[in-house]
C-alpha cells in the first residue's frame, strides 16, 4: 500500500519526537521524516524486511507493546484498513505528553459524489477499505483538520472545516488525565 507524500503530512511527521511508532509503515514513506528511533509496525512482512530499524510485524488492533512504551506515533492511511478502531491501542501504547497522528479517508468526504459521476470509484470502494470514520467520531480523540491535497486553495479551508477535507488527519496530544481515566 502506498500513501501520498504531501507537504501537509510531511510537515506533521516532522512535529513528532523521541521514540515513534510508525503503524502501517508500509513501504516506508514516512520513515525519513519520523526520525532515527523509528518502530516499524506493519502486517506485511515483505514490506517491513526491507525497512531500517526496529520492525514489528503485527496488526495495529493489538499492539505488542507496553503501555507508554512510546512517546509518539504516526498512522497514515491504514485506520481504515482495520475493522476494530485501534484509536485506544495506540493512546495505550504511548506515554503522556506524547503526540499521535492519524490519517484517514473522510467517511463523508464531499468529493465522494463527484468522483462517482466522473467514474472514479469513492472511499468505500476503495481496496481493503474496511471502516471510515467522521470528523465527530474522530474528534471524541483529539484535534481533526481537513484535507484536500490536489486542490490547494480547499486544502486550506478543509484545515479550518475538516468536514470539507477528503481525507481527514486527527491529532491527539496524549495526557495524564486520560491515561488516568482510561479514555482509551
Amino acid at each position: 500500500m502506498h500513501a501520498k507524500l504531501t507537504k501537509y503530512r510531511i510537515r506533521c511527521a516532522k512535529e513528532l519526537f523521541g521514540r515513534i511508532l510508525d503503524i502501517g509503515a508500509g513501504e516506508g514513506g514516512y520513515t525519513t521524516y519520523l526520525g532515527p528511533n523509528v518502530v516499524s509496525l506493519d502486517v506485511d512482512f515483505e514490506n517491513l524486511n526491507r525497512l531500517p530499524g526496529g520492525r514489528v510485524l503485527a496488526s495495529a488492533a493489538s499492539l505488542p507493546f507496553h503501555d507508554n512504551a512510546f512517546d509518539c506515533a504516526w498512522s497514515c492511511a491504514v485506520l481504515e484498513h482495520v475493522e476494530t478502531n485501534y484509536i485506544p491501542e495506540v493512546i495505550r501504547v504511548t506515554r503522556p505528553g506524547g503526540i499521535i497522528y492519524i490519517l484517514t479517508p473522510n467517511r463523508h468526504s464531499p468529493y465522494d459524489p463527484l468522483k462517482r459521476l466522473l467514474g472514479y470509484g469513492d472511499w468505500w470502494s476503495n481496496e481493503g477499505h474496511v471502516r471510515l470514520y467522521s470528523v465527530s467520531e474522530l474528534k471524541t480523540f483529539g484535534t481533526v483538520w481537513g484535507e484536500v491535497w490536489w486542490a490547494p486553495g480547499l486544502d486550506q479551508v478543509a484545515r479550518i472545516i475538516p468536514a470539507l477535507g477528503h481525507t481527514l488527519m486527527l491529532r491527539i496530544n496524549v495526557t495524564d488525565d486520560m491515561k488516568s481515566l482510561h479514555v482509551y
